[in-house]
Formats: structure tokens, sequence, C-alpha cells
């Protein structure tokens, strides 16, 4: 019997490894301050890296390796300070969840279950992230209505959390066509099986 990654080989991954890599390059210039984004601060491809990456890389890739590359930069970039406080560990373990809930699905879902997949990854980050938030800083009170505040308006003074979470889910989305169009494209030149828009979970 063969697995649900048989179809899928190796080297029809070039494209989507380099545009890890591209990110890579780019998230560790910006923490280095040699890019500034201030306009585009949440538009980031990391969720669809962790996701719909590990959709579209071979079984033999495992699922932690978007997260530890994550991790690696940002210690290369700003040292164990910057990386060893709870509040960075549970975007690195959310990031994490998702890439292993996307290896469970690898083959089994289409274009438009992963879509899906990582925009349900995108609320989960942002209710996660952003619960810590109100949980760890003070200007939030810690009742029901301080932690409707910090999913909705933030605090004063600064931008409002649910533009945070309309900008995430575009990169998201933004990010993950460009992925799975990549593997797809390289698929079709290379005459190898692309992704279809829907599989059967049970395929």
């Amino acid at each position: 019997m063969t697995s649900p990654d048989s179809s899928r080989p190796y080297r029809a991954c070039l494209i989507p490894v380099l545009l890890v890599l591209a990110a890579a390059a780019f998230r560790w210039a910006k923490l280095q301050g040699l890019v500034t984004v201030d306009s585009f601060e949440n538009f980031s491809p990391w969720m669809a890296l962790a996701f719909t990456g590990t959709l579209v890389f071979p079984q033999r890739m495992a699922w932690m390796l978007i997260p530890l590359l994550l991790l690696g930069i940002d210690l290369a970039a700003t040292g164990v300070s910057g990386v060893l406080h709870w509040e960075a560990l549970v975007v690195y373990a959310s990031f994490a969840a998702a890439a292993l809930f996307a290896g469970r699905l690898r083959g089994r879902i289409g274009l438009l279950g992963a879509l899906m997949g990582v925009i349900g990854c995108g609320i989960g980050f942002y209710l996660v992230t952003n619960t810590v938030s109100w949980f760890a800083d003070p200007g939030y009170v810690k009742n029901l209505s301080g932690w409707v505040q910090a999913l909705t308006t933030g605090l004063p003074g600064f931008t409002p959390t649910y533009l945070f979470l309309r900008n995430s889910l575009v990169s998201d989305l933004g990010f993950s066509l460009l992925l799975l169009a990549a593997y797809n494209t390289e698929a079709s030149v290379r005459r190898q099986k692309s992704i279809p828009l829907l599989r059967s979970a049970a395929a």
C-alpha cells in the first residue's frame, strides 16, 4: 500500500523551498533592523509556511521544520533573551501545532481544504496570542470584558486588534495561494501530480 505522499516527488518542491528561504532571510533582516515594513507589520508568511508549507512538502520533511526554522532565525537575530519568554514560546507552539495538524492532513486534502485549514489556524493563532496578551498585559482588566477588549479594540492608543486579525488572514491566504500555485506550477512543468481542487479525506 502506498502512502498519500507517494505521488509527491521531492523535486516538485523546489520553488516552495525557495519561498521558505526567502521568508527566512527577510525575517532575519527585519529583526536585524535592515528593513522596515511598518505599513505591513502584521502581514507575515509564517502561518502559511507552517500549515500550507507542511502540506506541500513531502513526508520526509518533518512537520517541525518550519517552527524550528523560525526559532533558529529568532535565536540568531535576537539571542536567547528574544525567544525564551513565555509569550514567544506560545507563538512557536502555535506554529508547531498548525504544522502538526497539517502533517496529519498531508496528501488528504485539496486546495480548498488547505485554504480552509490555514484560515482556521490563523483564527486559532489570533485567539491564543491575544488571550495571552490579555492575561499578561496589566492594561487589560482580567474579566470577560477585558478579554473581549483584547480580541477587538485592544489597548487605547494602539491599532485595534481586529485589524491584526484581518491583516494576518489576508497574508495567510495570500502566501498559501502562492505556495500552492508554486507547487502546482512546478508539478505541471515536471509532468507530476498536482494538488487537486478537492480531495476526499479518505483518499
